[in-house]
């Protein structure tokens, strides 16, 4: 990982040089590099240095993140479901929901490493049908017993015990030299309260931020088969609402409605889609429910590559019909702040007792009700299940089975990294860095754990 201020993130933005380009797009990021390194050693714009100085780090992702050829996709699926031939796998392949690129001479297809997982998650019904024909899918009720609560009460609370923990690999280990952590830690925010958050234990001496990615950090010399951890207790409260268009203010904020680059950016594809969402409609909630109901409907769940290696998320969503709850909410965000509704990023993690699992959504803004929650993967999700009441609660509520530990997207640590993070725009697993570089995401030993899960009265 590069020696890296995490604001030089938003010249990702900027237009890559032909040779670059062209290198990229015929899957040669070995000549992509070449070429970079060309230019590199060149008297060029500070804002063009920073561009193929971070687009050589995603050359590097992309020749390591895209090993799977087809062969070796197919007999990962077949050991789960053997009745899967290659033209079923062609089938699912050809609805657009495989990450895949071109790549070498023969411009072979190579798919993302987790494709087979993504598969699996995605098109489980299609495949279980396979194998057997009448077989039912698994139902799961959690959402709706908690809309069933929250309806009736008015609110929903947890509190919750987590630990956080993160290790070097066996390669990565450098006994004797100082490493530096950063380990999500939970916001203090509207749904949980800064008075109801608390560290119960570390290892180690710990420095907790109160940046909008908040984290504990930790600073040690590092011993070998040494782990760094922290445990800590919070509570989740989350009220239930049901605004009233009619009832909204007719003057609004204009707070979180700007550009943020690279990813919210109003280009024309964005700006374009936001007028055609927005028709005639004038009134704030419901222009966000519009938008809501645009992305739920056209966007579906997907495994996505490393943020990093994406140019532009909300208009690789548009255009590709596809994304996780990250590229949903960001797409969210960015054509809600371009109709003037002011809207932000919110993450950290969704759990249960035994489970927990990053995820991602949003909150807008529309007075006099303030700030109001959306989620659209777990509405999408509902949608595509055919739960109306349930795609509808999540647009304006959330459940409170959720860690916060993000307020807002692509902010720095505190303190900062001195390198590159393995994800510069959100905080979900933990960061390492030694004196002289960064570790990537398979440089360290991540586990997170729900250690008690209370629901409060």
């Amino acid at each position: 990982m590069i020696r890296f201020n995490n604001e030089d993130i938003k010249y990702l933005a900027v237009e890559l040089p032909y040779a670059v380009r062209y290198c990229k797009s015929v899957g040669d990021f070995q000549g992509e590099i070449h070429a970079i390194d060309k230019l590199l050693a060149c008297d060029i714009p500070y804002a063009l240095r920073m561009r193929l100085t971070i687009e050589r780090e995603v050359a590097k992702g992309l020749k390591k993140d895209y090993k799977t050829d087809f062969d070796r996709l197919l007999a990962k699926i077949r050991e789960k479901y053997p009745a899967c031939s290659a033209q079923d796998l062609c089938e699912i392949v050809r609805r657009g929901h495989t990450d895949y690129i071109l790549k070498g001479d023969l411009f072979r297809i190579y798919f993302q490493n987790s494709a087979a997982a993504n598969i699996l998650r995605c098109h489980e019904k299609d495949l279980r049908q396979l194998s057997d024909p009448y077989a039912e899918p698994p139902v799961s009720n959690d959402r709706a017993e908690n809309y069933r609560i929250m309806k009736e009460k008015g609110y929903r609370a947890f509190r919750f015990e987590v630990r956080m923990s993160l290790s070097p690999t066996e390669a990565a280990e450098r006994v004797g030299e100082k490493i530096r952590v950063h380990l999500p830690y939970p916001a203090a925010c509207e749904s949980q309260p800064a008075g109801d958050i608390r560290l119960l234990s570390s290892p180690h001496p710990v420095f907790i931020s109160d940046a909008a990615q908040r984290t504990a950090y930790i600073e040690n010399i590092h011993q070998k088969g040494e782990v760094y951890s922290v445990s800590f207790s919070y509570t989740n409260s989350t009220r239930y609402v049901e605004p009233d268009p009619a009832a909204v203010s007719r003057q609004q904020p204009d707070f979180y409605t700007g550009e943020f680059y690279p990813h919210i950016r109003f280009t024309p594809l964005v700006t374009e889609l936001a007028r055609e969402i927005a028709g005639e409609e004038k009134n704030p909630l419901l222009l966000a429910r519009r938008v809501y109901d645009w992305v739920t409907k056209n966007v579906k769940y997907s495994y996505m590559r490393e943020y990093l290696l994406i140019e532009n998320i909300p208009e690789f969503a548009i255009l590709e019909g596809r994304g996780d709850c990250g590229v949903m909410a960001l797409t969210f965000i960015t054509l809600c702040r371009y109709l003037g509704i002011p809207t932000r990023w919110e993450s950290g993690c969704s759990l249960r007792p035994g489970s927990i699992g990053s995820h991602d959504w949003a909150r807008f803004y529309v007075a006099p009700y303030g700030w109001l929650s959306c989620d659209p993967s777990f509405g999408s999700s509902e949608l595509c299940c055919g739960n109306k009441e349930l795609w509808d609660f999540y647009f304006c509520n959330i459940d409170p089975m959720r860690l916060v530990t993000c307020t807002d997207f692509q902010q720095p640590f505190d303190p900062p990294k001195f390198f590159m993070r393995a994800d510069p725009f959100d905080s979900q697993v933990g960061e390492a860095e030694y004196e002289d570089r960064g570790l990537g995401f398979g440089e360290t030993i991540k586990k997170r754990e729900v250690i008690n899960a209370k629901e409060m009265e």
